[in-house]
């Protein structure tokens, strides 16, 4: 399945991110990729990089890792692809400008019937892809704009009752950052082993926090290595990246963070 990682930390942060090592501590070690994104967030915009095929030889993905780039919030994500072609409109995280701000959405799972929805089919013209993920970040657009949602407590409601309505469409795992606050939905997830694929099982995501003075300077997992490791920074991934204290969230978890604190928490 999709493997998701996302960073918020009180001050900036370089990060180093090897992408072809994340995705096989995923469980990915047996499956061709079939896309990856990282998005490096910088005020009202972010730095993102995107491409659809497998990070482990790609030209771009080395310049990525080589490249790093100091960020207060960070989101990546690994595809293999369950709903929509291998192609890069299908590639994650997903990018809108919505009031004066770069919006970005990555997803984990299938959102089964979405095309069947109501709201779809006033977005549906938008997307730019064909995958149910695409479409489901077009929709909490939407309902962010009609609900005219702008402070933190409206913002999180209106995300957290959007990610009830698509959790009951299947698993529904979630990123999201709208240039300010990070915001993540915690669901099941299918787990990769020798035999095949599980069943749909939690935690869709787990967390870890540095919140402590005598926190690490560096912090080197699989995947990520981040430098002069802010003490308070919290990250989270499909799956516990080192042997470290690794939170996992329950099944409908609604968090908002920004800045290496959570602002907001709301329970399925």
């Amino acid at each position: 399945m999709c493997e998701l990682f996302a960073m918020t930390a009180a001050r900036p942060a370089t990060v180093r991110y090897e992408l072809d090592a994340f995705a096989a501590e995923g469980g990915e070690r047996h499956a061709n990729r079939d896309g990856w994104g990282i998005m490096f967030a910088e005020d009202r915009d972010a730095h993102v990089f995107r491409e659809a095929s497998p990070a482990a030889d790609s030209p771009l993905a080395r310049m990525v890792i080589e490249r790093e780039i100091a960020c207060r919030h960070l989101m990546a994500h690994v595809r293999r692809a369950s709903h929509g072609r291998p192609l890069l409109a299908n590639t994650h995280p997903y990018t809108r400008v919505h009031c004066g701000r770069a919006h970005h959405f990555a997803h984990n799972g299938t959102l089964g019937g979405i095309e069947d929805v109501p709201e779809a089919q006033a977005v549906k013209a938008e997307r730019v892809g064909d995958t149910d993920s695409e479409l489901a970040f077009l929709i909490l657009l939407a309902r962010l704009s009609r609900a005219n949602a702008t402070s933190d407590e409206a913002r999180i409601d209106a995300f957290a009752a959007f990610a009830a309505d698509m959790r009951a469409l299947g698993d529904a795992n979630f990123l999201f950052f709208d240039g300010h606050t990070l915001f993540v939905h915690a669901d099941r997830r299918r787990f990769e082993m020798p035999d095949g694929l599980t069943e749909p099982r939690e935690p869709g995501l787990v967390m870890r926090r540095f919140d402590r003075e005598d926190a690490p300077r560096e912090w080197h997992a699989s995947g990520p290595r981040v430098r002069d490791l802010p003490p308070q920074t919290i990250v989270f991934a499909s799956v516990p990246l080192d042997d470290g204290n690794w939170e996992g969230l329950p099944r409908g978890t609604v968090l908002a963070l920004r800045d290496g604190a959570i602002v907001g928490r709301r329970e399925g």
